[in-house]
């Protein structure tokens, strides 16, 4: 019996009547196709041709993937999985790809002065990992108490804002004064054992990183975004980290 190769897992087949049908419609057909079905609130972040033949394959602002035939009558909101036998069986979730390379791109904009990077202090990092914190979060608070642990394993953690209580919250106001401060670092971890800053205003990036932790998908703290775009919601200690890291060829 002959396997399929690709098959749909989907919540949702929906179909679209257009008065004039389109063939071959460029990126700006589907991204009108979709802002009329998403609503405008949830931008097209990403287009590109599907694996699937006649389909483009789109991402929205909040990283729901689409399928969009290239007539533009068919939508199918859903995961499309590739099963590759080579030799043994393996899934592989082509949509869940998409989201990653957006991130990578997301992260590889991001300026470093803009982080607040702990480095291993005695060697080169093996590895760089993004965290979305926040201060008063208990095992973002656990996390950083471990930072020697994580440095041990040759891993850079590199601090990316998240209070999740909002923009203009008191634990936003703290984490801004952070981030304006002369010293970084002393001020993160001095948040993050508990104590207080005085507030300060400058241009900082706390707000842009929340936005970005939103995103990229955040439902809580801490975040962890490898290289790769591949995220790891909650904590992890550094030898469960090293074996992710070295699982994605990252370490």
């Amino acid at each position: 019996m002959k396997i399929l190769k690709h098959w749909i897992r989907t919540p949702l087949l929906a179909s679209i009547c257009i008065a004039a049908m389109v063939s071959n419609a460029n990126e700006e057909d589907v991204k009108e196709l979709v802002a009329t079905m998403m609503g405008s609130d949830n931008q097209v972040v990403n287009v590109k041709a599907a694996e699937i033949e006649g389909f483009f394959e789109v991402l929205t602002q909040d990283l729901t993937i689409l399928y969009v035939s290239d007539d533009l009558r068919w939508v199918i909101i859903g995961e499309l999985v590739e099963a590759i036998h080579d030799p043994e069986l393996q899934f592989v979730r082509l949509g869940e790809q998409t989201r990653n390379a957006v991130r990578e791109r997301q992260l590889n904009a991001i300026d470093e002065t803009d982080v607040i990077a702990f480095a291993p202090p005695f060697e080169k990092p093996k590895a760089v990992v993004h965290v979305f914190t926040d201060t008063t979060c208990g095992y973002c608070q656990k996390l950083h108490a471990e930072l020697p642990e994580y440095h041990g394993k040759g891993i850079e953690i590199r601090y990316l804002a998240y209070p999740r209580a909002g923009i203009g919250s008191e634990p936003y106001k703290q984490m801004a004064a952070a981030w304006c401060s002369d010293n970084p670092h002393v001020a993160i971890t001095q948040l993050k054992r508990g104590g207080t800053l005085e507030e300060t205003e400058c241009n900082n990036p706390v707000a842009g990183q929340y936005r970005l932790g939103q995103f990229m998908g955040l439902r809580g703290t801490p975040l962890l975004v490898l290289s790769n775009g591949k995220t790891v919601g909650g904590y992890v200690n550094a030898e469960e980290l090293e074996t992710i890291l070295q699982d994605e060829g990252l370490l």
